[in-house]
């Protein structure tokens, strides 16, 4: 603890950490950054992360998940929590230090309802994030969705990010066909310094477009292995079952603020702000 308080401690007013909880589909990543942005606008220096993280485990915990291998749940509780650890020394502490606000999306209450939810104790669950649990998030949110409510929105989501990936492969095949056609027109056109000019407009534009699909076909790639599925259970035809235990699990917690996220995005967030408020 640091001068005698818990070790995020610090004035309120200063710095807070929240968190963000839910089974996948519940829309935390959508919630995480309205309430980012919000905050920035508020003139808060805010650090917006996630677990697992883009650090050595987290990113190891991300390959097990996206490699489709069988991994003991105990054995993927300590690897999540190990992640925390160094996520919480590394990122959260030096950020609330600094007097920043932070928001995650995702702590300790993600290993305990989903490791449990695949048969682990949850009584030793919480005793290996016996560390995390001593330094409580100023509140942390759950956002509270039915495993029926929240899968068409999983599979939604994996629609849009196909269709957006589809729109810009095309876009760059497009303006590839077109700098090549123009690179053979350079040869024969009489002007051939508006020539030369157009063909190094078309590579500009072509070069953006490339950037911009393999952005989008990360931010796919990590939605496809690490958020759909966040376990290895989103895989199996019993993935609706399976959530449904998370979010019993999730429930259990008293240390949680329950926000319906069935409702629609702008009203989500606006009960968010009403508790956030309340500690500013």
């Amino acid at each position: 603890m640091l001068g005698g308080e818990r070790a995020f401690a610090g004035s309120r007013c200063l710095n807070m950490f929240i968190v963000l909880e839910g089974i996948d589909g519940c829309g935390k990543s959508t919630q995480a950054q309205l309430l980012h942005d919000w905050l920035v606008e508020e003139g808060r220096d805010v650090l917006l992360t996630a677990e697992p993280t883009n650090n050595v485990i987290g990113s190891y915990v991300k390959e097990i998940l996206s490699s489709g291998r069988e991994v003991d749940p105990s054995a993927l509780a300590l690897l999540f929590t190990a992640d925390r650890h160094e996520h919480i020394k590394g990122e959260i502490e030096p950020a609330l230090k600094a007097r920043k606000t932070v928001i995650s999306e995702r702590y300790y209450h993600s290993t305990v309802a989903y490791q449990a939810a695949q048969g682990v104790d949850r009584s030793w669950l919480i005793d290996i994030n016996s560390f995390p649990i001593e330094n409580k998030p100023d509140v942390t949110f759950f956002l509270d969705i039915k495993a029926e409510v929240a899968l068409p929105k999983i599979q939604e989501k994996d629609q849009r990010f196909r269709e957006l990936l589809e729109n810009s492969r095309k876009k760059v095949e497009d303006l590839r066909k077109h700098y090549l056609n123009n690179k053979k027109a350079i040869y024969t056109k009489i002007n051939q310094k508006k020539a030369a000019d157009e063909l190094l407009e078309v590579s500009r534009r072509l070069e953006m477009a490339e950037e911009e699909y393999k952005r989008e076909k990360s931010k796919y790639l990590r939605f496809e292995r690490f958020e759909k599925p966040t376990t290895l259970e989103a895989e199996t035809q019993r993935y609706d079952v399976f959530l449904g235990k998370v979010r019993e699990n999730y429930l259990q917690f008293k240390d949680v603020v329950r926000i319906d996220g069935s409702k629609p995005v702008d009203l989500v967030f606006e009960d968010i702000k009403r508790s956030v408020r309340k500690i500013l």
